[in-house]
């Protein structure tokens, strides 16, 4: 009796349709228990993130796909209650014309597939980040072709979603086909640089962690992507360069052959000198700095009779070629401090200056 009561009291009618006090109740009642169930969602994922160290993307992803459960289960929650089909809601046209036609459902399910198209990025991310960790494939390459992959799961996620709308695809493809035709002679520069990233991509030239040296500026590649790859150098700025560049110009790759590079470091020293004191005092100053690999084992090269000076170079191997001059610096000073305690002289420049007196009357 008391629920009938309650159904007789209306407080909203439109027509055929009418919300009572009974619906009311139940709608504000579904409205708590769904905001209930997210907050458990979320403190559910807030833990997960803090036990396994979820990243913050990863955790804004879940966090997204909490609410649009909870939305979803909701409306359709809040549709039965109200007594009202849920076909007939979704197939509402919200627009149509010949060749057209949207509908509710369509919003929903470009929703749901822009979920699911972003959930199969972080899984193939995730499949790609065990396996460099594992050792199981280089870095580089992994997280070039990681890129690869992402961007065809996107391109074929917007393909799908583009026919769910309604479009004919084959139509489309071929009006953007001819308008790229047209629009490519003004936009060659972008067009290169795009095509120079799908071939950066895939024959490995350069990689992500790669130390490159393009115009005399030394960086490592952080990202590869299909227009610009971003370079952090050494005074940590990051330069946007169009791939174009590493395809068209001469580019010093320092990781693409070994996992050390050579280097060295020059030094002169005074006539009478001892030459073999010099060269211990050099390979020990190399063979004591923890950044210089023992294999291959430094060595010094005596290169020439100088004008004020007999000059040396020291050879070395290391792997962390991104901040060698930091290593060369340090190498400079030990041999500075050593050639003071063995006596050894480096020479000022000098240069002999002769003047002819002329008389004059």
């Amino acid at each position: 009796m008391m629920l009938n009561s309650l159904q007789d009291i209306r407080i909203l009618q439109s027509g055929s349709f009418e919300i009572n006090l009974l619906d009311l109740i139940l709608i504000v009642s579904l409205f708590i228990f769904c905001f209930f169930v997210l907050s458990l969602l979320r403190r559910l994922i807030q833990r997960l993130s803090a036990k396994n160290n979820i990243s913050l993307r990863f955790n804004r992803f879940l966090h997204q796909g909490a609410r649009l459960f909870v939305g979803i289960t909701f409306l359709l929650l809040f549709l039965k209650v109200l007594n009202v089909q849920v076909s007939t809601v979704f197939n509402y046209e919200l627009y149509a014309d010949e060749k057209f036609q949207l509908r509710i459902y369509n919003i929903f399910i470009v929703f749901i597939l822009l979920y699911i198209i972003n959930g199969l990025s972080f899984a193939v991310e995730y499949w790609f980040d065990t396996r460099i960790e594992n050792k199981k494939l280089d870095i580089g390459r992994g997280k070039s072709f990681l890129q690869i992959v992402k961007y065809l799961i996107w391109l074929v996620g917007i393909i799908v979603l583009i026919g769910t709308m309604g479009f004919k695809v084959t139509l489309l493809i071929a009006s953007i086909s001819a308008l790229l035709i047209g629009v490519g002679f003004g936009l060659q520069h972008i067009f290169n640089d795009f095509f120079s990233g799908i071939i950066i991509l895939f024959d490995g030239s350069v990689k992500v962690n790669d130390v490159v040296e393009l115009e005399g500026v030394v960086g490592r590649i952080l990202d590869i992507g299909l227009r610009v790859s971003k370079i952090l150098t050494r005074d940590n700025v990051i330069i946007i360069v169009p791939n174009s560049r590493f395809t068209g110009q001469e580019v010093i790759n320092w990781s693409h052959n070994a996992d050390v590079t050579r280097f060295y470091v020059s030094v002169g020293v005074a006539y009478g000198s001892d030459v073999r004191l010099v060269e211990r005092i050099l390979l020990q100053v190399a063979k004591e700095h923890s950044q210089v690999v023992k294999t291959p084992a430094p060595f010094v090269r005596f290169k020439d009779f100088g004008e004020s000076s007999l000059d040396f170079e020291l050879y070395f191997w290391t792997g962390n070629d991104f901040l060698v001059e930091n290593i060369k610096s340090d190498l400079r000073f030990d041999i500075d401090k050593q050639f003071r305690e063995n006596k050894v002289e480096i020479p000022f420049p000098q240069r002999d200056l002769h003047f002819k007196s002329k008389d004059f009357d």
